[in-house]
């Protein structure tokens, strides 16, 4: 997806927990320290339920992979903050679900991320482009 900021500014808004709570569904963020490989982090959702994760992998300014542990497998999310020529950037993710038992949560992951993970990142997109450098 395209964005008008750039690729270091897109990457520095993402990793900054605090811009997660502005997504309508989140009531708020928990980490247990700095954004870096290993940090664990708990969203609490509106209406109640929470989902934990970890960061598994930082590229600074360019790519950023998140965990979310399940009973014998995991759903793994890859985002990528790449220049655009001409100015802007790509924002790219990309959700995959792995482990041995993967295929008994396939329906649900369908169901919660299938149709709302591109109107989710075009509005993470969006209030990238608006928030002031």
């Amino acid at each position: 997806m395209e964005a008008r900021a750039d690729a270091a500014f897109a990457f520095r808004y993402w990793t900054n927990v605090e811009n997660m709570a502005a997504d309508p569904g989140i009531d708020r963020v928990e980490t247990d320290g700095p954004y870096r490989p290993g940090m664990r982090g708990t969203t609490h959702l509106k209406g109640g339920g929470k989902t934990e994760w970890v960061v598994a992998a930082v590229e600074p300014e360019r790519r950023v992979v998140i965990a979310m542990p399940l009973r014998d497998a995991y759903l793994r999310f890859e985002l990528r903050f790449e220049p655009r020529r001409g100015g802007g950037s790509v924002l790219t993710q990309r959700v995959g679900l792995f482990g041995p038992n993967a295929a008994a949560y396939l329906e649900q992951v369908e169901a919660g991320f299938g149709a709302s993970l591109r109107d989710g990142m075009r509005a993470v997109r969006d209030r990238i482009d608006a928030t002031p450098r």
